[in-house]
Protein backbone atom coordinates (compact mmCIF):
# COMPACT_ATOMS: atom_id res chain seq x y z
CA UNK A 1 0.00 0.00 0.00
CA UNK A 2 2.79 2.36 0.93
CA UNK A 3 4.57 1.36 -2.25
CA UNK A 4 1.50 2.36 -4.36
CA UNK A 5 1.30 5.72 -2.59
CA UNK A 6 4.91 6.45 -3.40
CA UNK A 7 4.27 5.68 -7.10
CA UNK A 8 1.25 8.03 -7.24
CA UNK A 9 3.22 10.82 -5.57
CA UNK A 10 6.06 10.36 -8.03
CA UNK A 11 3.59 10.48 -10.96
CA UNK A 12 2.03 13.73 -9.74
CA UNK A 13 5.47 15.21 -9.16
CA UNK A 14 6.48 14.47 -12.74
CA UNK A 15 3.11 15.60 -14.20
CA UNK A 16 3.09 19.12 -12.67
CA UNK A 17 6.07 20.44 -14.72
CA UNK A 18 4.47 19.09 -17.90
CA UNK A 19 1.19 20.91 -17.17
CA UNK A 20 3.05 24.12 -16.31
CA UNK A 21 5.08 23.92 -19.54
CA UNK A 22 1.87 23.43 -21.55
CA UNK A 23 0.26 26.51 -19.94
CA UNK A 24 3.33 28.62 -20.72
CA UNK A 25 3.26 27.52 -24.37
CA UNK A 26 -0.46 28.32 -24.65
CA UNK A 27 -0.05 31.77 -23.08
CA UNK A 28 2.90 32.56 -25.33
CA UNK A 29 0.88 31.66 -28.40
CA UNK A 30 -1.99 33.85 -27.17
CA UNK A 31 0.32 36.73 -26.51
CA UNK A 32 1.87 36.37 -29.94
CA UNK A 33 -1.61 36.35 -31.50
CA UNK A 34 -2.75 39.32 -29.43
CA UNK A 35 0.41 41.20 -30.24
CA UNK A 36 -0.13 40.59 -33.93
CA UNK A 37 -3.68 41.94 -33.71
CA UNK A 38 -2.54 44.99 -31.78
CA UNK A 39 0.27 45.51 -34.26
CA UNK A 40 -2.19 45.35 -37.15
CA UNK A 41 -4.49 47.83 -35.36
CA UNK A 42 -1.63 50.21 -34.72
CA UNK A 43 -0.55 49.87 -38.34
CA UNK A 44 -4.12 50.56 -39.50
CA UNK A 45 -4.33 53.63 -37.23
CA UNK A 46 -1.01 54.79 -38.64
CA UNK A 47 -2.27 54.31 -42.20
CA UNK A 48 -5.49 56.20 -41.47
CA UNK A 49 -3.58 58.99 -39.78
CA UNK A 50 -1.15 59.18 -42.68
CA UNK A 51 -4.05 59.18 -45.14
CA UNK A 52 -5.69 62.03 -43.21
CA UNK A 53 -2.41 63.97 -43.18
CA UNK A 54 -2.03 63.36 -46.90
CA UNK A 55 -5.53 64.71 -47.52
CA UNK A 56 -4.73 67.83 -45.53
CA UNK A 57 -1.41 68.22 -47.33
CA UNK A 58 -3.25 68.34 -50.64
CA UNK A 59 -4.86 71.59 -49.52
CA UNK A 60 -1.79 73.24 -48.08
CA UNK A 61 -0.98 76.63 -49.53
CA UNK A 62 2.31 75.25 -50.83
CA UNK A 63 0.47 72.75 -53.01
CA UNK A 64 1.61 72.90 -56.63
CA UNK A 65 -1.00 70.55 -58.02
CA UNK A 66 -4.70 70.87 -58.65
CA UNK A 67 -6.95 69.34 -55.99
CA UNK A 68 -8.91 66.18 -56.45
CA UNK A 69 -11.65 68.20 -58.21
CA UNK A 70 -14.23 66.00 -56.48
CA UNK A 71 -16.83 68.74 -56.85
CA UNK A 72 -15.80 70.06 -60.27
CA UNK A 73 -18.73 68.49 -62.09
CA UNK A 74 -21.10 70.14 -59.62
CA UNK A 75 -19.46 73.55 -59.70
CA UNK A 76 -19.50 73.50 -63.50
CA UNK A 77 -23.29 73.74 -63.37
CA UNK A 78 -22.98 77.38 -62.30
CA UNK A 79 -21.47 78.23 -65.69
CA UNK A 80 -22.31 77.57 -69.32
CA UNK A 81 -20.74 77.53 -72.75
CA UNK A 82 -17.24 78.91 -73.21
CA UNK A 83 -17.05 80.04 -69.60
CA UNK A 84 -17.54 76.45 -68.47
CA UNK A 85 -14.76 75.34 -70.82
CA UNK A 86 -12.55 78.05 -69.37
CA UNK A 87 -13.18 76.64 -65.88
CA UNK A 88 -12.03 73.18 -66.98
CA UNK A 89 -8.94 74.51 -68.75
CA UNK A 90 -7.77 77.11 -66.21
CA UNK A 91 -9.20 75.88 -62.93
CA UNK A 92 -11.09 79.17 -62.57
CA UNK A 93 -13.67 81.15 -64.52
CA UNK A 94 -15.51 84.40 -63.85
CA UNK A 95 -18.70 85.90 -65.25
CA UNK A 96 -19.88 89.51 -65.25
CA UNK A 97 -23.62 90.10 -65.47
CA UNK A 98 -25.62 93.31 -65.19
CA UNK A 99 -26.52 92.65 -61.55
CA UNK A 100 -23.69 90.46 -60.27
CA UNK A 101 -20.16 89.17 -60.71
CA UNK A 102 -19.17 85.64 -59.78
CA UNK A 103 -16.01 83.54 -59.92
CA UNK A 104 -15.85 79.76 -59.62
CA UNK A 105 -12.70 77.72 -59.04
CA UNK A 106 -12.39 73.94 -58.85
CA UNK A 107 -8.84 74.10 -57.54
CA UNK A 108 -7.42 74.91 -54.07
CA UNK A 109 -7.64 78.38 -52.55
CA UNK A 110 -6.51 80.03 -49.33
CA UNK A 111 -8.98 82.59 -47.98
CA UNK A 112 -7.50 85.18 -45.63
CA UNK A 113 -10.24 86.72 -43.48
CA UNK A 114 -9.51 89.68 -41.22
CA UNK A 115 -11.42 92.38 -39.38
CA UNK A 116 -10.62 94.76 -42.22
CA UNK A 117 -13.16 95.33 -44.96
CA UNK A 118 -11.19 93.25 -47.49
CA UNK A 119 -11.03 89.48 -47.95
CA UNK A 120 -8.20 87.97 -50.01
CA UNK A 121 -8.59 84.69 -51.87
CA UNK A 122 -5.21 83.28 -52.91
CA UNK A 123 -5.39 80.97 -55.92
CA UNK A 124 -3.03 78.23 -54.75
CA UNK A 125 -3.94 75.42 -57.16
CA UNK A 126 -2.21 76.69 -60.30
CA UNK A 127 -5.36 78.45 -61.51
CA UNK A 128 -4.74 80.67 -64.52
CA UNK A 129 -6.22 84.14 -64.66
CA UNK A 130 -6.23 86.04 -67.94
CA UNK A 131 -2.65 86.85 -68.96
CA UNK A 132 -3.13 90.57 -68.40
CA UNK A 133 -4.46 90.22 -64.85
CA UNK A 134 -2.92 89.15 -61.56
CA UNK A 135 -6.06 89.71 -59.53
CA UNK A 136 -9.81 90.14 -59.77
CA UNK A 137 -11.99 92.08 -57.34
CA UNK A 138 -15.63 91.18 -56.70
CA UNK A 139 -18.31 92.83 -54.59
CA UNK A 140 -20.25 89.67 -53.63
CA UNK A 141 -23.74 91.19 -53.35
CA UNK A 142 -26.02 90.87 -56.39
CA UNK A 143 -27.04 94.48 -56.92
CA UNK A 144 -24.14 95.63 -59.06
CA UNK A 145 -24.78 99.11 -60.37
CA UNK A 146 -26.66 100.18 -57.25
CA UNK A 147 -24.22 102.61 -55.67
CA UNK A 148 -25.88 102.61 -52.27
CA UNK A 149 -25.84 98.82 -52.01
CA UNK A 150 -22.26 98.54 -53.25
CA UNK A 151 -21.07 101.13 -50.73
CA UNK A 152 -22.19 98.73 -48.00
CA UNK A 153 -20.46 95.74 -49.60
CA UNK A 154 -16.82 94.89 -48.91
CA UNK A 155 -14.56 93.68 -51.75
CA UNK A 156 -13.15 90.19 -52.19
CA UNK A 157 -9.83 90.01 -54.04
CA UNK A 158 -8.83 86.90 -55.98
CA UNK A 159 -5.02 86.92 -56.16
CA UNK A 160 -2.86 84.93 -58.55
CA UNK A 161 -0.31 82.86 -56.62
CA UNK A 162 3.17 83.45 -58.04
CA UNK A 163 6.72 84.14 -56.94
CA UNK A 164 5.81 87.74 -56.12
CA UNK A 165 2.90 86.76 -53.90
CA UNK A 166 3.47 86.26 -50.18
CA UNK A 167 1.31 83.25 -49.39
CA UNK A 168 -0.01 82.84 -45.86
CA UNK A 169 0.01 79.37 -44.25
CA UNK A 170 -3.28 77.57 -43.70
CA UNK A 171 -4.75 77.87 -40.22
CA UNK A 172 -7.77 75.70 -40.98
CA UNK A 173 -8.16 73.10 -43.73
CA UNK A 174 -11.57 72.22 -45.16
CA UNK A 175 -12.58 69.32 -47.38
CA UNK A 176 -15.58 71.01 -48.99
CA UNK A 177 -15.67 74.11 -51.24
CA UNK A 178 -16.47 77.59 -49.94
CA UNK A 179 -19.25 79.98 -50.97
CA UNK A 180 -18.34 83.60 -50.26
CA UNK A 181 -21.02 86.31 -50.17
CA UNK A 182 -21.87 89.55 -48.38
CA UNK A 183 -24.57 90.40 -45.88
CA UNK A 184 -23.95 94.08 -46.53
CA UNK A 185 -25.89 95.83 -49.29
CA UNK A 186 -29.49 96.26 -48.17
CA UNK A 187 -29.41 93.43 -45.64
CA UNK A 188 -31.89 94.08 -42.86
CA UNK A 189 -34.70 94.99 -45.25
CA UNK A 190 -36.75 91.79 -45.43
CA UNK A 191 -37.38 92.04 -49.16
CA UNK A 192 -33.67 92.38 -49.88
CA UNK A 193 -32.75 89.67 -47.36
CA UNK A 194 -34.82 87.25 -49.43
CA UNK A 195 -34.42 88.62 -52.95
CA UNK A 196 -30.74 89.61 -52.82
CA UNK A 197 -29.29 87.03 -50.44
CA UNK A 198 -31.32 83.95 -49.53
CA UNK A 199 -32.80 83.15 -52.95
CA UNK A 200 -29.43 83.70 -54.72
CA UNK A 201 -27.74 81.63 -52.00
CA UNK A 202 -30.34 78.89 -52.45
CA UNK A 203 -29.64 78.85 -56.21
CA UNK A 204 -25.85 79.01 -55.94
CA UNK A 205 -25.46 76.49 -53.14
CA UNK A 206 -27.85 73.98 -54.71
CA UNK A 207 -25.00 72.36 -56.61
CA UNK A 208 -23.22 71.51 -53.33
CA UNK A 209 -25.80 71.65 -50.54
CA UNK A 210 -25.23 70.78 -47.72
CA UNK A 211 -21.53 70.04 -48.32
CA UNK A 212 -20.36 73.64 -48.56
CA UNK A 213 -18.78 76.13 -46.18
CA UNK A 214 -20.38 79.59 -46.05
CA UNK A 215 -18.10 82.61 -45.65
CA UNK A 216 -19.94 85.83 -44.80
CA UNK A 217 -18.29 89.16 -45.41
CA UNK A 218 -19.81 92.24 -43.75
CA UNK A 219 -20.89 89.78 -41.07
CA UNK A 220 -23.80 90.78 -38.83
CA UNK A 221 -24.50 88.41 -35.95
CA UNK A 222 -28.16 89.40 -35.65
CA UNK A 223 -28.70 88.60 -39.33
CA UNK A 224 -27.17 85.14 -38.98
CA UNK A 225 -29.18 84.50 -35.84
CA UNK A 226 -32.44 85.50 -37.56
CA UNK A 227 -31.88 83.16 -40.51
CA UNK A 228 -30.00 80.42 -38.65
CA UNK A 229 -32.42 77.65 -39.56
CA UNK A 230 -32.29 78.51 -43.24
CA UNK A 231 -28.50 78.76 -43.26
CA UNK A 232 -28.22 75.43 -41.42
CA UNK A 233 -30.31 73.80 -44.14
CA UNK A 234 -27.88 75.12 -46.75
CA UNK A 235 -24.65 74.10 -44.98
CA UNK A 236 -23.91 71.55 -42.28
CA UNK A 237 -20.76 73.49 -41.39
CA UNK A 238 -20.32 76.45 -39.06
CA UNK A 239 -20.61 79.92 -40.58
CA UNK A 240 -17.17 81.44 -41.21
CA UNK A 241 -16.56 85.14 -40.59
CA UNK A 242 -13.73 87.45 -39.55
CA UNK A 243 -12.24 86.49 -36.16
CA UNK A 244 -12.80 89.06 -33.45
CA UNK A 245 -9.83 88.08 -31.27
CA UNK A 246 -7.06 87.71 -33.83
CA UNK A 247 -5.69 90.88 -35.46
CA UNK A 248 -3.79 88.80 -38.04
CA UNK A 249 -6.98 87.12 -39.12
CA UNK A 250 -7.46 83.49 -40.08
CA UNK A 251 -6.53 81.64 -43.26
CA UNK A 252 -9.02 78.98 -44.35
CA UNK A 253 -8.01 76.60 -47.14
CA UNK A 254 -10.50 74.91 -49.45
CA UNK A 255 -10.42 72.54 -52.43
CA UNK A 256 -12.51 75.02 -54.44
CA UNK A 257 -14.68 78.09 -54.06
CA UNK A 258 -17.54 80.21 -55.34
CA UNK A 259 -17.14 83.97 -54.91
CA UNK A 260 -20.41 85.86 -55.37
CA UNK A 261 -23.96 84.62 -55.91
CA UNK A 262 -25.94 83.92 -59.06
CA UNK A 263 -29.03 86.12 -59.40
CA UNK A 264 -32.17 85.71 -61.52
CA UNK A 265 -33.99 88.96 -60.67
CA UNK A 266 -36.38 90.25 -58.02
CA UNK A 267 -37.59 87.25 -55.97
CA UNK A 268 -36.86 85.07 -59.00
CA UNK A 269 -35.85 81.45 -59.57
CA UNK A 270 -35.77 80.84 -63.32
CA UNK A 271 -35.80 77.22 -64.41
CA UNK A 272 -33.76 77.94 -67.54
CA UNK A 273 -30.99 79.92 -65.82
CA UNK A 274 -28.00 78.39 -64.04
CA UNK A 275 -27.81 76.10 -62.20
CA UNK A 276 -30.98 74.95 -63.98
CA UNK A 277 -34.26 73.24 -63.14
CA UNK A 278 -35.00 75.30 -60.03
CA UNK A 279 -38.19 77.33 -59.65
CA UNK A 280 -39.89 79.50 -57.08
CA UNK A 281 -41.87 76.46 -56.00
CA UNK A 282 -38.59 74.69 -55.20
CA UNK A 283 -37.44 77.64 -53.09
CA UNK A 284 -40.68 77.71 -51.11
CA UNK A 285 -40.48 73.98 -50.51
CA UNK A 286 -36.88 74.34 -49.28
CA UNK A 287 -37.76 77.32 -47.08
CA UNK A 288 -40.82 75.71 -45.50
CA UNK A 289 -38.84 72.56 -44.82
CA UNK A 290 -35.97 74.47 -43.20
CA UNK A 291 -38.42 76.30 -40.91
CA UNK A 292 -40.36 73.10 -40.13
CA UNK A 293 -43.62 74.51 -41.50
CA UNK A 294 -46.32 71.90 -41.78
CA UNK A 295 -48.07 71.71 -45.15
CA UNK A 296 -51.80 71.23 -44.86
CA UNK A 297 -54.17 69.65 -47.36
CA UNK A 298 -56.15 71.58 -50.00
CA UNK A 299 -58.57 74.19 -48.62
CA UNK A 300 -62.09 73.01 -47.90
CA UNK A 301 -65.01 74.37 -49.88
CA UNK A 302 -67.53 76.73 -48.35
CA UNK A 303 -69.96 73.87 -47.79
CA UNK A 304 -67.53 71.71 -45.80
CA UNK A 305 -65.03 74.02 -44.10
CA UNK A 306 -65.32 74.33 -40.35
CA UNK A 307 -63.68 77.75 -40.15
CA UNK A 308 -63.68 80.81 -42.34
CA UNK A 309 -60.43 81.33 -44.29
CA UNK A 310 -57.82 83.32 -42.40
CA UNK A 311 -56.58 86.62 -43.78
CA UNK A 312 -53.37 88.09 -42.31
CA UNK A 313 -53.32 91.89 -42.55
CA UNK A 314 -49.93 93.60 -42.39
CA UNK A 315 -50.51 96.84 -40.50
CA UNK A 316 -48.26 99.80 -41.36
CA UNK A 317 -47.50 102.68 -38.98
CA UNK A 318 -44.87 104.91 -40.64
CA UNK A 319 -45.99 105.66 -44.17
CA UNK A 320 -48.29 104.13 -46.74
CA UNK A 321 -50.61 103.65 -43.78
CA UNK A 322 -54.07 102.21 -44.34
CA UNK A 323 -56.00 105.05 -42.69
CA UNK A 324 -59.37 103.29 -42.58
CA UNK A 325 -57.91 99.97 -41.46
CA UNK A 326 -60.71 99.17 -39.00
CA UNK A 327 -63.38 99.71 -41.65
CA UNK A 328 -61.45 97.50 -44.09
CA UNK A 329 -61.17 94.77 -41.44
CA UNK A 330 -64.92 94.87 -40.85
CA UNK A 331 -65.50 94.69 -44.59
CA UNK A 332 -63.21 91.66 -44.88
CA UNK A 333 -65.10 89.94 -42.07
CA UNK A 334 -68.39 90.75 -43.80
CA UNK A 335 -67.08 89.12 -46.98
CA UNK A 336 -66.30 85.99 -44.96
CA UNK A 337 -62.72 86.17 -43.68
CA UNK A 338 -61.26 85.76 -40.25
CA UNK A 339 -58.70 88.56 -39.87
CA UNK A 340 -55.43 88.54 -37.93
CA UNK A 341 -53.59 91.86 -37.68
CA UNK A 342 -49.77 91.82 -37.59
CA UNK A 343 -47.60 94.82 -36.73
CA UNK A 344 -44.18 95.43 -38.24
CA UNK A 345 -42.56 94.53 -34.92
CA UNK A 346 -44.36 91.20 -34.81
CA UNK A 347 -43.51 90.56 -38.46
CA UNK A 348 -39.79 90.89 -37.64
CA UNK A 349 -39.98 87.67 -35.60
CA UNK A 350 -39.25 85.19 -38.36
CA UNK A 351 -40.61 81.97 -36.92
CA UNK A 352 -43.76 83.67 -35.60
CA UNK A 353 -44.69 85.36 -38.86
CA UNK A 354 -43.73 82.28 -40.89
CA UNK A 355 -46.07 80.01 -38.93
CA UNK A 356 -48.92 82.54 -38.91
CA UNK A 357 -48.80 83.29 -42.64
CA UNK A 358 -48.42 79.59 -43.38
CA UNK A 359 -51.71 78.95 -41.58
CA UNK A 360 -53.54 81.62 -43.61
CA UNK A 361 -55.21 81.63 -47.02
CA UNK A 362 -54.66 85.34 -47.81
CA UNK A 363 -51.82 87.73 -47.00
CA UNK A 364 -52.99 91.34 -47.38
CA UNK A 365 -51.20 94.65 -47.16
CA UNK A 366 -50.25 97.95 -48.75
CA UNK A 367 -47.13 97.77 -50.94
CA UNK A 368 -43.98 97.33 -48.85
CA UNK A 369 -41.30 94.88 -47.77
CA UNK A 370 -43.75 93.12 -45.46
CA UNK A 371 -45.42 91.54 -48.47
CA UNK A 372 -42.28 89.45 -48.86
CA UNK A 373 -43.86 87.26 -46.19
CA UNK A 374 -45.79 85.70 -49.08
CA UNK A 375 -42.91 83.19 -49.20
CA UNK A 376 -44.50 81.52 -46.17
CA UNK A 377 -47.88 81.00 -47.84
CA UNK A 378 -48.90 77.49 -48.74
CA UNK A 379 -49.29 76.55 -52.43
CA UNK A 380 -52.50 78.01 -53.86
CA UNK A 381 -52.85 80.74 -51.22
CA UNK A 382 -53.36 84.39 -52.17
CA UNK A 383 -51.30 87.56 -51.94
CA UNK A 384 -53.44 90.72 -51.99
CA UNK A 385 -51.48 93.92 -52.62
CA UNK A 386 -52.80 97.48 -52.42
CA UNK A 387 -50.79 99.57 -54.90
CA UNK A 388 -50.44 103.23 -53.83
CA UNK A 389 -50.45 106.08 -56.32
CA UNK A 390 -47.36 106.22 -58.52
CA UNK A 391 -45.94 102.85 -57.45
CA UNK A 392 -47.11 100.70 -60.34
CA UNK A 393 -43.61 99.63 -61.37
CA UNK A 394 -42.47 98.94 -57.81
CA UNK A 395 -45.54 96.79 -57.23
CA UNK A 396 -44.28 94.28 -59.80
CA UNK A 397 -41.82 93.08 -57.15
CA UNK A 398 -44.84 91.35 -55.63
CA UNK A 399 -47.18 90.82 -58.57
CA UNK A 400 -44.94 88.52 -60.64
CA UNK A 401 -43.20 86.22 -58.09
CA UNK A 402 -46.37 84.69 -56.58
CA UNK A 403 -47.32 83.12 -59.90
CA UNK A 404 -43.86 81.56 -60.17
CA UNK A 405 -44.12 80.24 -56.62
CA UNK A 406 -47.40 78.38 -57.03
CA UNK A 407 -49.38 81.17 -55.34
CA UNK A 408 -52.22 83.44 -56.51
CA UNK A 409 -52.11 87.21 -56.82
CA UNK A 410 -54.76 89.92 -56.54
CA UNK A 411 -53.81 93.58 -56.97
CA UNK A 412 -55.78 96.66 -56.06
CA UNK A 413 -54.50 99.85 -57.68
CA UNK A 414 -55.89 102.79 -55.76
CA UNK A 415 -57.71 105.66 -57.42
CA UNK A 416 -56.17 109.11 -57.17
CA UNK A 417 -58.86 110.08 -54.66
CA UNK A 418 -57.73 107.25 -52.32
CA UNK A 419 -54.24 108.75 -51.86
CA UNK A 420 -53.41 111.52 -49.40
CA UNK A 421 -51.22 113.05 -52.11
CA UNK A 422 -54.36 114.74 -53.33
CA UNK A 423 -54.27 116.80 -50.14
CA UNK A 424 -50.73 118.03 -50.93
CA UNK A 425 -50.62 118.61 -54.68
CA UNK A 426 -52.96 120.21 -57.23
CA UNK A 427 -54.89 117.69 -59.30
CA UNK A 428 -52.99 118.74 -62.46
CA UNK A 429 -49.51 118.58 -60.83
CA UNK A 430 -47.04 116.15 -62.50
CA UNK A 431 -46.94 114.24 -59.20
CA UNK A 432 -50.59 113.41 -59.74
CA UNK A 433 -50.93 113.11 -63.51
CA UNK A 434 -47.46 111.92 -64.58
CA UNK A 435 -45.65 109.89 -61.88
CA UNK A 436 -43.24 108.50 -64.49
CA UNK A 437 -41.79 111.97 -65.03
CA UNK A 438 -41.06 112.18 -61.31
CA UNK A 439 -39.43 108.74 -61.24
CA UNK A 440 -37.22 109.80 -64.15
CA UNK A 441 -35.63 112.35 -61.84
CA UNK A 442 -34.26 109.56 -59.66
CA UNK A 443 -35.24 107.54 -56.64
CA UNK A 444 -34.01 110.24 -54.27
CA UNK A 445 -36.68 112.51 -55.75
CA UNK A 446 -39.54 110.04 -56.08
CA UNK A 447 -39.06 108.17 -52.80
CA UNK A 448 -40.05 111.06 -50.47
CA UNK A 449 -43.21 111.58 -52.54
CA UNK A 450 -44.58 108.15 -53.39
CA UNK A 451 -42.87 105.79 -50.96
CA UNK A 452 -42.72 107.96 -47.85
CA UNK A 453 -45.08 110.84 -48.54
CA UNK A 454 -48.51 109.24 -48.89
CA UNK A 455 -51.04 107.18 -47.00
CA UNK A 456 -54.16 105.51 -48.41
CA UNK A 457 -57.85 105.53 -47.56
CA UNK A 458 -59.64 102.80 -49.50
CA UNK A 459 -63.01 103.25 -51.15
CA UNK A 460 -64.90 100.44 -49.41
CA UNK A 461 -67.47 100.04 -52.18
CA UNK A 462 -64.75 99.72 -54.80
CA UNK A 463 -62.53 97.50 -52.66
CA UNK A 464 -65.28 95.04 -51.79
CA UNK A 465 -65.10 93.46 -55.23
CA UNK A 466 -61.35 92.84 -54.74
CA UNK A 467 -61.97 91.14 -51.42
CA UNK A 468 -64.63 88.94 -52.98
CA UNK A 469 -62.18 87.92 -55.71
CA UNK A 470 -59.60 87.05 -53.06
CA UNK A 471 -62.21 85.00 -51.22
CA UNK A 472 -63.06 83.00 -54.33
CA UNK A 473 -59.38 82.28 -55.03
CA UNK A 474 -58.71 81.38 -51.40
CA UNK A 475 -61.53 78.84 -51.29
CA UNK A 476 -60.81 76.88 -54.47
Amino acid sequence: MAKDSRKRALFVFLLIPLIYAFILCFDAASLRSSGAVQLRERQRDTDVGQQSRNQHDEFRVSSKNHGKDVDSSKLQRLLRGKIQEELLQNGIACIAKSKYDMCVTVSPVAVHITKSKTTNVYLTGNQKLPSDRNNITILPYPQKGDGRAMTNTSPVNLLQANSATSLPPCDVNHVVPAAIFSTGGYAGNFFHDISDILIPLFLTSSVLRPNVSLILTDYQSWWVQKYQRVLSAISINDIISAPTDNPRGTVHCFPGAIVGLTYHGFMACNKTDVPGNLTGVDFLHFLHSSLFLKTFGPPATVATQKEKPLMVLLSRHNYRILLNEEEVINLAKDVGFRVEIVTSKEASQLQFIAELVHSSRVLFGVHGAGLTNMIFLQPGAVLLQVVPWGLDWFSTCYSHPPLEMGLKYVGYKIDIAESTLIEKYPIDDPVMVDPDSIHMKGFDVSRPIYMEGQNVRLNLTRFRGTLETAMQLAEF
